[in-house]
C-alpha cells in the first residue's frame, strides 16, 4: 500500500539457515557501518547534542506525525485507511520510557506495552550511536503538553487488512495477501532489504539513502510499492539538476515533484556535503543495476 509505507513515513525478515530471526536480523544490520553518521554528529556539548537530535527529529518527521508540540494527530482523518490510528501525543508517553525501552522502539519498532503502526523505526534504525544519542537527547526536552491519544481499537489490523489495496508492498513481496503490518515487521523487512554496500567511500551516502531516501523509493531503492519507484532516473540528472531536485523537489523537466499527501524532498533539508554524498551513492547504485 504504497500511501502507507511511504508516511513519513515493510514480513519477516529471510534469515540464514541455522540462524534465528534475530541473529540474521543483526548480521545484516551490522552490514551498516557505525561510523557513517549526519552532519553534526560531531558536537561536543550538550547544547550542541540537542540541536544535532532536534535536526535528526525534523528529517524524519517526527512532528510531521506527532504534531508541531508532540501532542498527537489522528492518521485516520489523514488516511481513512487507517481510520483508529494516532500518532501518539509522545510528549507524555516517553516520560514513562526509559533510554533503553525509547532506543528499542527506534531501532527495533518495538514499544514496551503495544503493537506500533507506520512509526518509522524501519529508516532510525540505520543510525549510528552519536546521531541516535542527539536524538534521545532532544526528545527528553520535549515539554509535556495536551492529552493522552487513544491507542489502536479492537480489531484495528483486521480492519486495515481488509481496506489494503492489491498493491500493498507485502503482497507484491510474497504474492499472497498478508495482514496489516507492524513497525517491527517494517524494520525486520528494512533491514534484510537494505541498499547494498558499494565500498567505503560511499558508506555514508548509503547510510543517507537507507535511512531518509527509502520511505519513498523502498526499502532496497528498488522502488517495490512506493509512489516514487527505483532510482534508475539518477543516471539523468547532472549535479545541478540533481541538487535542485533534492533543495527545491524540481525534477529536470522543470515539474515540481510531490509525493501524495503534499511536499517533497525539501521536508529532509541536507547540508551540501550530504546531498553529495547521497548523490554519489545513488549514482552509484543506479549504474550497477543498468548494466
Amino acid at each position: 500500500m504504497r500511501i502507507l509505507a511511504s508516511f513519513v513515513v515493510a514480513a519477516a525478515a529471510l534469515a540464514g539457515c541455522g540462524q534465528s530471526q534475530d541473529d540474521g536480523r543483526k548480521e545484516v544490520l551490522n552490514a551498516m557501518p557505525a561510523a557513517a553518521t549526519f552532519d553534526g554528529a560531531d558536537y561536543a556539548d550538550q547544547a550542541g547534542k540537542i540541536a544535532h537530535g532536534k535536526r535528526l527529529a525534523t528529517l524524519f518527521g517526527c512532528n510531521a506525525c506527532h504534531g508541531a508540540d508532540y501532542a498527537g494527530l489522528n492518521f485516520g482523518e489523514i488516511i481513512p485507511i487507517v481510520e483508529g490510528l494516532w500518532a501518539s501525543n509522545i510528549s507524555l508517553t516517553m516520560r514513562a520510557m526509559s533510554d533503553v525501552e525509547l532506543e528499542r522502539l527506534l531501532r527495533e519498532g518495538v514499544h514496551p506495552t503495544r503493537e506500533l503502526y507506520v512509526m518509522p523505526s524501519k529508516q532510525t534504525q540505520f543510525l549510528s550511536d552519536r546521531d541516535m544519542a542527539a536524538l534521545l537527547a532532544f526528545l527528553r526536552t520535549i515539554s509535556p503538553v495536551g492529552k493522552p491519544t487513544p491507542v489502536p481499537p479492537k480489531g484495528f489490523v483486521s480492519a486495515v487488512t481488509a481496506r489494503l489495496p492489491d498493491d500493498y508492498w507485502l503482497t507484491q513481496q510474497d504474492r499472497e495477501k498478508r495482514p496489516y503490518h507492524n513497525a517491527a515487521e517494517e524494520v525486520a523487512y528494512f533491514a534484510a532489504h537494505q541498499p547494498p554496500s558499494l565500498g567505503p567511500q560511499l558508506a555514508r551516502g548509503r547510510m543517507i539513502a537507507a535511512s531518509l531516501c527509502s520511505s519513498c523509493h523502498g526499502a532496497a531503492l528498488d522502488g517495490l510499492g512506493e509512489p516514487a519507484g527505483n532510482v534508475q532516473g539518477a543516471l539523468a540528472y547532472d549535479d545541478a539538476a540533481f541538487n535542485r531536485l533534492l533543495v527545491d523537489s524540481i525534477d529536470r523537466t522543470g515539474k515540481r515533484v510531490l509525493v501524495e499527501w503534499g511536499f517533497g524532498h525539501e521536508a529532509q533539508r541536507l547540508t551540501d556535503a550530504e546531498r553529495r554524498d547521497v548523490i554519489a551513492y545513488v549514482r552509484a547504485l543506479a549504474r550497477t543495476r543498468a548494466r
